[in-house]
C-alpha cells in the first residue's frame, strides 16, 4: 500500500523523480489497453498518466465505435510475468474492450461503489457468492489519503452448461490525477486456474482492466478490457457472436452499478483533502459471464 506523504493527490506528478527513460504511450486503443495494464502498478506514474491521456483522446475521437466494442492487442509476457509466481501463457490469448458513458456519476462515485459494499447487491445476478478480503485500508483509499487499494476475491458462480465455477482473483485499484480531474484504474487477474464443473471447458487465466475517466460535467467515461486464456473442446462460437457476448457482459456491469447508485445514493468526492462525505456504496468485479469467456475463444482481430 502506498500511503501519501503529501496532502493532496494533485501533487502526485511532482513526486515522479528519477532518470530512467520513459516508454512512449501508444496512441491507438488496440495497444493502449495492454500498455495501461502493464503500467498500472508503476511507482513512477508518468507512463500511466500519459497512457490515460492518450486513451481519453482516442476514445473521444472514436466514441461510437468504442461503445460497440473492439478486439485488442494481447498482453505481453513481460506484463504478466511480474504479477505473481505462476506460469502465465499469453500466446493464444485474445482480448476485447468496450466503453460506456454515464453522465450522472463521476469516477469517484463509481469507484467507491465497486470497492466497499457487497458485490452481490451492487451487481445483482453476477455471482452466487463473492467473498472479498481487503489487503490494504479501504477507508484510507476512500478518503484519498492512499492512492491504492488491494483486494483478494473468492467467487462462486453457476452457469447453464458450464455448471459450478470456483475462482480466486486479485484486484488493485489506483487513483490517478489527470488534467480533467480524478481518474481510477483497476487491474485484476486470476490467482489460480478456475475450478469448472464442465470438463470440456478450462479457464486458466483471466485479466481485466477497468479505467474510469472524468467526462463532461460530473460524468464518467469508462473503458473495460478483458483477456482470457481458456480451452474449449468444441469451439464453434461464431466470431461476431463472441465479441457481442463479451461486450454485453462488460456493458451490463455499469448499468447495474448505476442502478445501485440511483437507488442508494452516491459517495461524494472529498473536497481537497477532507474526508469523503456521502454514503459508501460498493461492489467488486471478478469473473464476467463465463459464456462471454467461451465466446472470446472465437475472436479474431477486428480490422
Amino acid at each position: 500500500m502506498h500511503r501519501l506523504s503529501l496532502p493532496c493527490l494533485l501533487l502526485f506528478p511532482f513526486l515522479a523523480l528519477g532518470c530512467r527513460s520513459l516508454t512512449p504511450a501508444p496512441e491507438e486503443l488496440d495497444e493502449l489497453c495492454a500498455y495501461l495494464f502493464a503500467h498500472t502498478a508503476d511507482e513512477d506514474s508518468r507512463e500511466l498518466e500519459a497512457g490515460l491521456t492518450n486513451l481519453d483522446t482516442w476514445m473521444l475521437a472514436h466514441l461510437e465505435d468504442t461503445l460497440v466494442g473492439y478486439s485488442v492487442t494481447n498482453l505481453s509476457d513481460t506484463a504478466v510475468e511480474v504479477l505473481d509466481d505462476r506460469n502465465h501463457n499469453t500466446e493464444e490469448m485474445l482480448g476485447a474492450a468496450v466503453a460506456t458513458i454515464s453522465e450522472g456519476y463521476g469516477p469517484y462515485a463509481f469507484t467507491i461503489a465497486l470497492t466497499v459494499e457487497d458485490p452481490v447487491e451492487v451487481i445483482p445476478g453476477s455471482h452466487e457468492d463473492y467473498v472479498r478480503t481487503f489487503l490494504t485500508d479501504e477507508q484510507c483509499f476512500a478518503d484519498l489519503d492512499c492512492e491504492q487499494l488491494e483486494t483478494e476475491n473468492h467467487l462462486f458462480d453457476n452457469y447453464p452448461i458450464i455448471g459450478d465455477v470456483d475462482s480466486e482473483n486479485y484486484s488493485m485499484f489506483r487513483w490517478v490525477e489527470q488534467d480533467k480531474g480524478l481518474a481510477m484504474v483497476q487491474r485484476s487477474w486470476l490467482t489460480r486456474p478456475s475450478d469448472v464443473e464442465w470438463d470440456s471447458f478450462e479457464l486458466n487465466d483471466q485479466y481485466y482492466l477497468n479505467v474510469l475517466l472524468p467526462y463532461g460535467e460530473g460524468g464518467t467515461l469508462t473503458l473495460q478490457s478483458m483477456w482470457v486464456d481458456a480451452t474449449l473442446n468444441d469451439n464453434s462460437v461464431p466470431e461476431d457472436m463472441a465479441l457481442s457476448l463479451v461486450v454485453s457482459q462488460m456493458q451490463d456491469v455499469y448499468k447495474d452499478v448505476e442502478k445501485f447508485l440511483d437507488a442508494n445514493g452516491a459517495a461524494e468526492q472529498p473536497r481537497g483533502c477532507a474526508s469523503a462525505g456521502g454514503r459508501r456504496g460498493g461492489a467488486g468485479l471478478g469473473l464476467l459471464g463465463l459464456l462471454g469467456l467461451v465466446g472470446l475463444l472465437g475472436l479474431r482481430r477486428r480490422r
